[in-house]
Parts: structure tokens; C-alpha cells; sequence
């Protein structure tokens, strides 16, 4: 029997009352999102991880959103200027953000799309693909996050090739801090 207050009284276990077992009563369980592996694993970047987080949440404070609370006067797009700025709209459906993943392609060899790699193997140079991917998915709704930012405050827009050479620094830059010279020759051949 797993411990539990019932009745004005906590009914332990066989073996008693454990702070594990209250916690554990206490805390709801939630369904585990597919998502999570991609955002909260090693390599990514801790502001990286925040940023996909607050996108898998629909966290993000969007135009759309801060216009209905009326937060600011419109809620067209800061990018493009043409639709409304829902996370939807921003991360995949505006024109200059629909681009990126598709340079991103270009130098990396494989989809950015949430959970469209799976790693076949077992062997270092599956688990490094399959780590990039997870950065570099992160990394490009991060530098998207900070585009829409710098657009709407400074209204300064990189060209497309620019936020693409600051992601796959980012990933570069990553890869070599967790390899370092320790990489095998499969790893330095895909890297």
C-alpha cells in the first residue's frame, strides 16, 4: 500500500512513513513530452534550452498575446510586418523565419524539425548527430527569439546568411567544448 492522507490522517506504507513517499503523493504526475530530450540535455546551452522551453510551452510573450492584453498598440509581426505575431506565425510561418531551417539544411545534412531525427545506432558518431541536432534545433529558435527581438527594439534585421553563420557557430563551438581533441576519427570525419 503506498502512503497517502486520507481522512484527517496519513496512512503510511508497510514500512512507514518516508519524506520520498510524501513527496511522491504530493506531486502530480505529469505525461512526459517527447520534446524534453531535445531541449534539456547536455549540450545545449542553458539561454538555448530556455528559449525552446518557453516555444514548446507557448510561453513566449508574442505580439498577438501583449496586443490582447492590451501591452502595445499592434500585433503584426516584428519580422515581416505582415501577419499577426503568434508563435506559430513567428517560428514557422514567416517568410524570413520559414528560411532558416532550410539554410540551416544546407551545412548540416539533415532535417531541423521537432523529433524528425532518431538516431539508427549505437556508435559515437550516431549519439554526435543526434546531439547536434538537438543543439542546432535549439539554436535556431533561439536566434529567431533574438532576431524578433532586435527588429522590435532596434529595428535591425540580419541578413538570413548572418543569423544562419551564428547558429552553426554556436553548434561549432559547442561540439569543440565537448570533444575537444578526445574525438574519433568516425566524429572528426562527420564533424
Amino acid at each position: 500500500m503506498k502512503a497517502g492522507y486520507q481522512n484527517d490522517q496519513w496512512t503510511s506504507s508497510s514500512k512507514g512513513y518516508s519524506i520520498r513517499d510524501g513527496y511522491e503523493w504530493l506531486r502530480t504526475k505529469q505525461p512526459k513530452k517527447h520534446w524534453v530530450q531535445l531541449v534539456w540535455n547536455s549540450w545545449n546551452y542553458p539561454n538555448l534550452a530556455l528559449i525552446s522551453w518557453l516555444v514548446m510551452n507557448q510561453g513566449l510573450n508574442v505580439k498577438a498575446k501583449l496586443f490582447q492584453f492590451g501591452c502595445c498598440p499592434d500585433n503584426r509581426c516584428c519580422i515581416c510586418d505582415q501577419d499577426p505575431e503568434t508563435q506559430e506565425h513567428l517560428f514557422f510561418d514567416c517568410l524570413y523565419s520559414r528560411q532558416v531551417p532550410r539554410l540551416v539544411e544546407q551545412w548540416c545534412g539533415f532535417k531541423i524539425i521537432v523529433g524528425s531525427y532518431a538516431s539508427n545506432g549505437r556508435s559515437a558518431g550516431a549519439r554526435l548527430k543526434k546531439q547536434t541536432h538537438y543543439l542546432i534545433w535549439s539554436s535556431c529558435y533561439y536566434h529567431i527569439w533574438s532576431q524578433r527581438n532586435s527588429s522590435r527594439v532596434h529595428l535591425i534585421l540580419l541578413m538570413l546568411e548572418n543569423m544562419v553563420a551564428n547558429i552553426r557557430e554556436d553548434a561549432m563551438r559547442r561540439i569543440r567544448s565537448k570533444f575537444g581533441g578526445s574525438a574519433g576519427s568516425e566524429e572528426r570525419t562527420w564533424f
